[in-house]
């Protein structure tokens, strides 16, 4: 044998094969995706128990007439206090595709700028495509702290 078929010579045994590579990487790849598929959907139908716990605020944080944002869990919320003193707490997701709602002070309602939904200041639903009122949490006063979201 010359030098240059030495050269060209190639080994017996490959270690790899692309088809096999390419399956491999094909099987990750799909194996990886229907985990997150899993995941997603286990997330979705069985949310972790202290995702929502009770959120704390001081009376001093919100005046008469004022409103205070806060996260309940991984939700934004809003927590509004009456002229009169009362309180009163939304989720501000959307009940029609779980967009964040806005409060507008002036018209005293909750807008939806996804599909254009209208919720009144009671969380009810009064104009467009959300079919269920906005969810009302829980708020009570403990001394100078107002809970919202205890059960």
């Amino acid at each position: 044998m010359n030098e240059k078929e030495k050269i060209i010579e190639r080994p017996n045994e490959d270690p790899i094969s692309r088809r096999a590579l390419l399956k491999g990487l094909l099987g990750f790849v799909g194996a990886f995706g229907l985990g997150s598929l899993f995941y997603a959907s286990y997330r979705f139908l069985a949310p972790s128990a202290g995702a929502r716990a009770a959120v704390e605020l001081s009376l001093v944080d919100i005046a008469p007439g004022g409103t205070y944002p806060f996260q309940h869990g991984a939700s934004p919320g809003i927590l509004i206090r009456g002229e009169d003193g009362t309180f009163r707490a939304f989720s501000l997701i959307c009940t029609h595709l779980a967009c964040t709602v806005y409060w507008n002070p002036e018209k005293r309602a909750f807008y939806c700028p996804c599909h254009d939904g209208l919720f009144d200041a009671e969380g009810n639903a009064v104009s467009g495509p959300p079919p269920a009122p906005l969810e009302r949490l829980k708020v009570s006063v403990k001394g100078d702290r107002v809970v919202v979201g205890a059960d």
